[in-house]
């Protein structure tokens, strides 16, 4: 399965409860239907570069969290359906990484796969054994 990178903000509340609870449906949904998450990253609470329309809101401010994930494509299709309908959710953008492990992780000069991969400007430490 191919390994995706879903960036999202979320409307920004005080309790952080609905945020929670967006996660783990999005994660959730992943998880039931055959899918790997590989790890999720908060990244905070921040200022919008622009004012945003949603759900006949405007939204200034957001929580921003990232995901990294694997999936097959009609998954993603419909977690693209329910963070459309969510009224929770400002923006998001699903970026697919790579089909296989070699495109995902950089070879080194011996031809052998690294330890680490790079995703979101974050290094992702993980053993492979063959």
């Amino acid at each position: 399965m191919p390994l995706y990178e879903l960036l999202c903000i979320a409307a920004s509340s005080a309790e952080s409860a609905p945020l929670r609870d967006l996660v783990k449906s999005t994660s959730k949904l992943v998880i039931d239907n055959g899918g790997a998450v590989r790890g999720i990253q908060y990244w905070g609470k921040r200022a919008l570069p622009q004012r945003a329309r949603r759900h006949q809101q405007y939204h200034t401010v957001g929580d921003y969290w990232l995901m990294h994930f694997d999936t097959n494509a009609p998954v993603l299709k419909s977690l693209n359906d329910r963070l459309r309908a969510d009224p929770r959710v400002i923006k998001w953008t699903a970026l697919k990484l790579g089909d296989r492990m070699d495109q995902i992780v950089p070879k080194d000069v011996n031809g052998g796969q690294k330890s680490a991969a790079i995703f979101g400007g974050k290094t992702m430490s993980y053993e492979r054994s063959y």
